[in-house]
């Protein structure tokens, strides 16, 4: 509705009042979107960081004929591959803020940092040239409760991720 003055034309107040209050509602309901929308992408984007750095050690150990290991230091949530002598192969990694390693939960003893290794209990998951790993799963959790699985398989050193607890 216009309303007519003389010659000038406008809106009266209650109309751009609703307009605004319209293209308010819906920046917010958008923002509410892409705010759990990126909450998601971020702990996928960190599980698919793990698992490339593991699949990488992986690479390493056949291609090399050595032995690697990736280490894992839960409470700091950072991570990196080091050879059998300790020297470091890569900078060290980190994870979002928005994201950490996680109690599974699973009634498992020495799972309570969001890492469980089938072998030794390092907070480390070994690659071996014949292409074969220290088996384990790898949990992280974002704020919203939103799950991640990382797991490796023991007899071919595969690695998949999961977007769940698994």
């Amino acid at each position: 509705m216009t309303s007519t003055i003389g010659s000038f034309f406008g809106f009266s107040l209650i109309e751009l009042i609703v307009v605004v209050a319209i293209i308010s509602s819906i920046m917010f309901a958008g923002s509410l979107y892409f705010q759990n929308h990126l909450s998601g992408t971020i702990l996928k984007t960190s599980a698919q960081d793990i698992a490339s750095t593991l699949l990488w050690a992986r690479r390493l150990a056949i291609s090399e004929r050595k032995s690697y290991k990736v280490v894992f230091h839960p409470g700091k949530g950072k991570y990196w591959v080091e050879d059998m002598k300790g020297q470091r192969v890569e900078g060290i990694a980190y994870l979002n803020r928005k994201v950490r390693f996680a109690d599974p939960e699973l009634g498992k003893w020495g799972e309570e940092d969001g890492i469980v290794e089938g072998g030794v209990w390092d907070n480390s998951f070994f690659f071996y040239p014949q292409g074969t790993a220290e088996g384990g799963s790898i949990y992280l959790r974002d704020g919203k409760n939103n799950w991640y699985t990382i797991t490796i398989a023991p007899t071919t050193g595969g690695v998949r991720v999961y977007p769940e607890k698994h």
